[in-house]
């Protein structure tokens, strides 16, 4: 085995174990944080989760303004020694105590400008958690950059379980949105001790390594503040214009729309970036692992966001409730975009390990200057639907500027991702043709129970994408790639069970 197939593999290992600990982490964090969601939309309104709303995307535009890269720094600096970890400590303390000063600075003038008193104090309420996350442990994010995530996984489930818990214990006492309020500040908290419990440390505040942090994060803090504007915007602009209400339909469709690419393509692009950074001397590497995560990610982010758009109509009342069926249409139209853009999700991270941040920050300069115009006049003629086709739209032209942001980082052809994902959008096409032209005339499939028609609906998909997916990576000659890691897992499972049934 030559070099570079062996450095692969091996990156390629570690980032697929890597990604099994996100998707483990994520998987507890979203089962708490689906049931949460659950019951949350049963015990509050729209109008309480689009008050907060407001609230968190002031925070988090903020943090995006001010994002200095932390953990990608210590991801990058394989050699960071105590006073570039401790600069990195001082600048992310400072920078949390400076959001949260400036959300309480906020908070009257957003109680004036929509013309709500308690917009106040849902500001004041949310300036803890920037705080608390500004002191974390930098020290924490050697176990990513050593692609060791078990440790993320400790700390992922036990800090969202106990913001979990104190949300619906406060929703079912006191059926207030401080309940949303109270389980994100109660998470960062336990965030924060477990960075130092998991990797005890004792920083110090220093500036003696700025220059060399800042010279790896200039760039990657105007990335952050621009994608922040892209990203965060929206709820200003929607409880302006179609109020709390339509804020917090949107809101809530879109945090359900996310969950098929959350859960499963945002662990497999996270873990692909240390390993990138791993292969820095060599880009033909680098490239066909890009590539190879391309691949991967078309595999499992499009078919689950696509199916999961396909019955929005049996998913949204069954988990929300009919009260949140104006959020059924959010699913339908960004849901599938979001699967596509996430197939690229990686670029960034490949750019960034190129030491590209430049290109990224260019990216989304352009995409901020296409999007924030186009929603804010479709939000304004069109309200909620004008919000929706708006995003879904300018999703696609991300696409284009990540298949651009590729092409100038390697110079190599645009389409080459594209080509590396065929075989996942031609089984897509079959899978589609179940939903589109069949479904419709199964009437008794229709007629039946909401969850009954729901369980078809992801067995056929499901079963359809696989089998074409697999007939046409034969019909190519079994290339390797997807097909053939998945299979080999599919064989270790197999191996494993019949043979602790062999020993039982």
């Amino acid at each position: 085995m030559s070099e570079a197939s062996d450095g692969i593999g091996g990156m390629a290992g570690r980032a697929a174990r890597g990604a099994a600990w996100i998707v483990a982490a994520r998987f507890v964090m979203r089962s708490f944080g689906f049931v949460n969601t659950i019951i949350l939309a049963r015990l509050l309104v729209p109008e309480d989760f689009g008050l907060v709303a407001v609230a968190m995307t002031a925070m988090q535009l903020l943090q995006g303004f001010s994002d200095i890269g932390i953990s990608q720094a210590v991801v990058r600096f394989h050699d960071a020694d105590r006073d570039d970890l401790d600069t990195l400590f001082t600048l992310g303390a400072l920078r949390g105590s400076a959001i949260a000063l400036l959300l309480c600075a906020l908070a009257p003038l957003a109680a004036q400008f929509y013309g709500d008193p308690r917009m106040f104090w849902v500001f004041v309420g949310i300036a803890f958690q920037p705080f608390l996350m500004g002191l974390l442990n930098p020290r924490f994010f050697e176990f990513e950059r050593n692609l060791d995530f078990s440790k993320e996984f400790i700390s992922n489930a036990v800090n969202k379980f106990a913001g979990v818990a104190v949300s619906i214990v406060v929703a079912v006492v006191f059926r207030t949105y401080w309940a949303i309020i109270l389980g994100v500040v109660t998470s960062a908290a336990i965030q924060l001790a477990l960075s130092y419990v998991l990797r005890p440390s004792l920083p110090r505040f220093t500036f003696k390594s700025f220059k060399k942090v800042i010279g790896f994060s200039g760039w990657l803090t105007g990335v952050s503040f621009v994608a922040a504007l892209n990203n965060k915007l929206d709820a200003f602009v929607l409880a302006r214009v179609v109020g709390h209400t339509g804020t917090g339909v949107y809101y809530v469709g879109k945090q359900i729309g996310e969950m098929p690419t959350n859960e499963l393509a945002a662990p497999i692009a996270r873990a692909i970036y240390p390993g990138l950074s791993s292969l820095q001397g060599n880009r033909e590497r680098m490239r066909t692992a890009y590539l190879r995560g391309v691949e991967a990610l078309a595999a499992v982010a499009m078919p689950a966001a696509l199916g999961f758009a396909f019955v929005a109509n049996e998913i949204v009342p069954l988990l929300l409730g009919d009260k949140w069926l104006e959020a059924i249409p959010v699913v339908q139209v960004l849901t599938p975009i979001l699967g596509l853009q996430t197939l690229f999700l990686a670029t960034q991270f490949y750019a960034m390990a190129l030491g590209e941040t430049r290109l990224v920050f260019f990216r989304e300069l352009i995409f901020f200057l296409v999007r924030f115009p186009t929603f804010l006049w479709a939000s304004i003629h069109f309200g909620l639907d004008g919000a929706i086709y708006a995003t879904g739209g300018c999703g696609l032209i991300h696409v284009l500027l990540n298949l651009t942001l590729y092409s100038r980082a390697t110079r190599r052809p645009f389409w080459e991702p594209l080509w590396q994902a065929r075989r996942s959008f031609a089984a897509i096409g079959a899978m589609s043709v179940y939903f589109l032209l069949l479904r419709p005339h199964f009437g008794a499939l229709l007629e039946a129970p909401l969850l009954a028609r729901l369980v078809t609906d992801v067995a056929i998909g499901g079963v359809l994408f696989t089998g074409a997916h697999l007939a046409l990576w034969r019909l190519e000659g079994e290339p390797s790639g997807a097909e053939q890691f998945l299979l080999g897992i599919a064989k270790s499972a197999v191996a494993r069970f019949r043979g602790s049934r062999a020993s039982a």
